[in-house]
């Protein structure tokens, strides 16, 4: 009897040892699994966070290019600027501004600070920066002419009336058909940008299209650099309420049109966002 017990206490103590060997073994391969796990856990928290991340990134990258651009201000008095253009007084930064159409008529008793180059007069404020426009052409072998410059009320007058006129003979359009046509195009007296004197009407000695000659696509790349901007627009219709016109560039300035040129605004259009701050 006494040797059966011994057998029997012998194999229970085996099987006690095989199963504590098992539970060893498991515990230990539980532990060489746990770092794997764990690294797969971490990629999935990054795979599951990085558009996160990258949305996050993007939303920085956008408010501050929005702060950027809200940091453009107005000039104040006597500020000089980095291209080296000082706006000396605020009344001729408001004069530069000056918006003139059917919606804003001139004021009768304006009258422009005239100088002549060429034979072509305008304010006088702008003559500076025209010569350095015309002998900077001329560098570049372009056949940049001007047309015309300031033109008087009653000068207007004829030239709305004569585009009247021309409505009703080759269009067939009524009086009053003509009259609202002629003003999107050449506006009456009072009502027309080029009498503040600050306008310049350009052309080009190769082409009788301005629009395609290669005067126009220099002066859009780089009239800015002289203080003019396109006047009239392409697609600029809404704010400007005058239809494109590629030969009419006007002086404003050179910080303005700096800003101008940053921000893809008309003149009409920088105004309301000047008044918008």
């Amino acid at each position: 009897m006494s040797s059966i017990k011994n057998k029997i206490i012998s194999v229970h103590s085996t099987l006690g040892k095989d199963r504590a060997s098992k539970r060893r073994k498991k515990h230990s391969a539980s532990k060489e699994l746990q770092p794997k796990n764990y690294t797969l856990s971490v990629l999935k928290v990054l795979i599951i966070s990085m558009p996160l991340l990258v949305i996050a990134v993007i939303v920085t990258v956008l408010v501050i290019g929005f702060n950027r651009i809200s940091s453009v201000r107005i000039p104040d008095k006597k500020i000089e600027y980095e291209n080296s253009y000082t706006v000396s007084e605020q009344e001729d930064n408001e004069k530069l501004l000056m918006i003139v159409s059917p919606k804003n008529p001139l004021s009768g008793s304006y009258k422009p600070s005239l100088d002549e180059y060429g034979g072509i007069k305008a304010d006088e404020i702008l003559m500076e920066a025209l010569n350095e426009l015309m002998e900077d052409a001329k560098k570049e072998k372009l056949a940049l002419q001007i047309k015309s410059g300031y033109i008087s009320a009653a000068e207007q007058n004829e030239l709305y009336e004569d585009e009247v006129r021309r409505l009703m003979a080759r269009e067939g359009q009524s009086s009053a058909r003509a009259a609202e046509d002629a003003e999107l195009t050449v506006p009456m007296g009072n009502h027309a940008d080029t009498q503040l004197g600050l306008s310049i009407t350009f052309s080009s000695a190769k082409t009788f299209e301005f629009s395609q000659s290669e005067e126009y696509l220099w002066l859009l790349k780089n009239s800015y650099k002289y203080g003019f901007i396109l006047r009239y627009p392409e697609n600029k219709q809404r704010y400007t309420d005058t239809d494109f016109n590629p030969s009419l560039f006007r002086y404003v300035g050179k910080d303005n049109a700096l800003k101008m040129k940053t921000l893809n605004m008309c003149l009409d259009e920088y105004i309301i966002y000047l008044n918008s701050r």
